[in-house]
């Protein structure tokens, strides 16, 4: 309930429905807490115009960042994007800690700083609660026929799939058998 005695309410806005059942016991669980919700799917048209105009409660956003932010920031997370349509701030952040903190990401002059700063902006944007984590994995899970070598050490930031993997005449002649 609200201050003034009114039931919460939320739409998640979707396009897609098969993320559907992924929503529903979320629902479930937040009509348990006293939140009303419900599920909107829309076009795909409408669903852009709407997310474009900021004009829904919740819905789904990937973030995929460079693996050494920059620039790219302002456009998520800063305060004129936040009243720019059509910008990827979709939670409306507005925050003039959040932009000196975008700057100085910028500004860092090297990886040390530009990490420390990276952190603190990590610690503020976690500390809004804009938004709410869905489908984190730290790692991926994949089924492959096992006649493939593969590099001792993985690549740091990718799986490293197909580009660092080669065929093992050895491991295929095993399956063969």
């Amino acid at each position: 309930m609200t201050p003034q005695g009114e039931p919460i309410s939320v739409e998640f806005l979707l396009d897609e429905p098969s993320f559907q059942p992924h929503h529903m016991p979320f629902i479930k669980n937040l009509a348990t807490l006293g939140i009303e919700a419900n599920l909107r799917i829309v076009d795909p048209v409408q669903y852009r115009k709407r997310v474009d105009d900021f004009d829904f409660d919740l819905t789904i956003q990937r973030f995929s960042f460079s693996s050494t932010p920059g620039d790219s920031l302002r456009s998520y997370f800063s305060s004129p994007a936040a009243a720019m349509r059509g910008s990827q701030n979709l939670a409306g952040i507005s925050d003039p800690v959040i932009d000196a903190l975008i700057d100085r990401i910028i500004a860092a002059d090297s990886r040390n700083s530009l990490v420390t700063a990276c952190k603190a902006l990590d610690r503020v944007i976690r500390s809004g609660r804009y938004w709410v984590p869905h489908w984190y994995k730290a790692s991926h899970w994949l089924a492959y026929w096992d006649v493939f070598g593969r590099p001792a050490t993985k690549p740091r930031y990718a799986r490293g799939i197909p580009e660092t993997w080669w065929y093992d005449r050895e491991k295929a002649a095993k399956i063969d058998q």
